[in-house]
């Protein structure tokens, strides 16, 4: 399997097996995010070629870092959309792992749109985390994933993990109010 450098220069060079590459390598973990978020294999196929299609148009200019952080962002975000799209006439709730972060950031759709204050504040958070509880963070928030399977994963309790995850978004909370993104009431600074 090539190196992310490598394929990364495959779209430089406009090779279109930088799709095929991308899809071997990133294909399993794009998709998994897309259906957690949109709930429907059809959906989150039509997304994960919509990131392929993204990806294609992005680099060049851009050179991602890690081209697997770059297709999660960009899968996440078109995922939050159709999710968004397809339940607009429902007025239902966002995905359960946003309800959650709504604790600390009022509307944390704002975080997925490219609020680079927000996001820059959240990276700052997270970097501190010590590796265990980001990982836990990223899994439960980024990849939408349920915090039994979370929980499991990692041999620990569904209840301790719970809890791991409610005082993580009480410190984000003093993190982004410390940061001045946003004051004590949860209101944008």
């Amino acid at each position: 399997m090539l190196e992310d450098n490598e394929i990364v220069e495959m779209y430089f060079m406009r090779d279109q097996q930088a799709i095929v590459r991308t899809d071997e390598k990133y294909g399993k973990l794009c998709r998994t995010i897309s259906v957690r978020i949109v709930s429907d294999s059809r959906d989150a196929e039509e997304c994960v070629s919509d990131t392929y299609m993204h990806a294609w148009n992005s680099i060049p200019p851009q050179r991602p870092q890690s081209l697997a952080a770059f297709l999660g962002r960009i899968v996440r975000n078109l995922s939050l959309d159709c999710y968004r799209r397809k339940n607009a006439k429902k007025r239902s709730c966002e995905c359960v792992s946003l309800d959650e972060l709504s604790e600390c950031v009022p509307d944390p759709r704002e975080q997925s749109s490219g609020d680079p204050e927000l996001s820059r504040a959240v990276n700052e958070f997270l970097e501190k985390l010590p590796r265990e509880q980001r990982i836990y963070f990223m899994r439960r928030y980024f990849m939408g994933e349920p915090l039994n399977e979370i929980a499991e994963r990692y041999g620990i309790s569904a209840k301790n993990l719970g809890v791991t995850m409610h005082r993580l978004r009480e410190r984000l909370k003093k993190h982004l109010v410390a940061s001045g993104v946003y004051d004590e009431r949860g209101v944008r600074a």
